[in-house]
């Protein structure tokens, strides 16, 4: 059973090329309609609801999701949309998913921005931790319910930067909180990393020009999008001053300049 085409929200004229956006877990297209905003002058953007958020739950919970099934999804709605090639760009989870359909549909990406995002985990032992991990929130989410979900989820210290930025985060939250357990433990638990492909050995086949961000003050992925760049032919990295893991909403003005530079290049 294939699943529906993606809804989605559209800001900027459709004669113009086309950008995609991929928001992150417990996210929405919305998330990204200030940036939208700032690039629609130029760019047609196209902010879809992923697979079990927003308004994408029309198909049944039991129907297994993987990435080759969201990587499909997003081709279909590119094809629906009668586009030729897209720009796409994603962040977190929106950005792993961006990143495998690259790699998959590489005809179909004129440009890719990956925003703090993993390619995947190499070492068995660390994608059987990371499963099991991600079976457990699942687990946490439907015992304890979105509201607590959320703000241990917000403690991690993947999100440390967003402390500074209280009404941010309290916004976020709010957001975050409305999603529907069910759907929110299923994507944790089937789209986990430790059920991803790892691409760290396919990264050398992108063709396309590569943007590669990371917050300056998210360790983690300021090394991780270091090492991808190595294996990338066209990337380009970028480091975000004052900014963690969610760059568009810590420092939206910066990230769409730095957008707006990498796409006119």
């Amino acid at each position: 059973m294939a699943l529906p085409i993606w809804p989605y929200q559209t800001i900027g004229d459709s004669y113009r090329p086309a950008l995609i956006f991929l928001h992150g877990f417990m996210g929405a297209g919305s998330d990204w309609s200030s940036i939208a905003k700032t690039l629609a002058d130029q760019f047609y953007c196209i902010l879809p609801d992923l697979p079990g958020h927003g308004w994408n739950t029309d198909f049944p919970l039991t129907h297994p999701l993987d990435f080759a099934t969201v990587a499909d999804g997003l081709q279909q709605l590119i094809d629906r949309l009668g586009l030729a090639q897209v720009h796409l760009a994603g962040y977190s989870l929106g950005g792993r998913i961006a990143l495998y359909t690259a790699i998959c549909f590489p005809q179909l990406i004129t440009t890719l921005v990956i925003e703090s995002a993993n390619p995947g985990l190499e070492a068995e032992p660390a994608r059987l931790s990371r499963a099991a991990l991600d079976d457990q929130r699942a687990e946490q989410i439907m015992a304890d319910g979105m509201d607590a979900f959320v703000e241990q989820w917000y403690q991690l210290e993947l999100f440390r930067s967003l402390q500074t930025q209280p009404e941010l985060l309290d916004a976020i939250k709010v957001r975050r909180k409305k999603n529907d357990p069910r759907w929110a433990a299923k994507i944790i638990r089937e789209l986990s990393p430790g059920r991803q492909p790892s691409l760290w050995d396919r990264l050398d086949s992108l063709p396309m020009p590569t943007l590669l961000l990371a917050g300056a003050l998210d360790p983690t992925y300021t090394t991780m999008v270091t090492q991808m760049g190595q294996k990338i032919a066209q990337a380009t990295i970028e480091i975000v001053p004052d900014a963690g893991h969610n760059i568009h909403l810590e420092q939206p003005e910066t990230f769409s300049r730095i957008m707006r530079s990498f796409l006119h290049r």
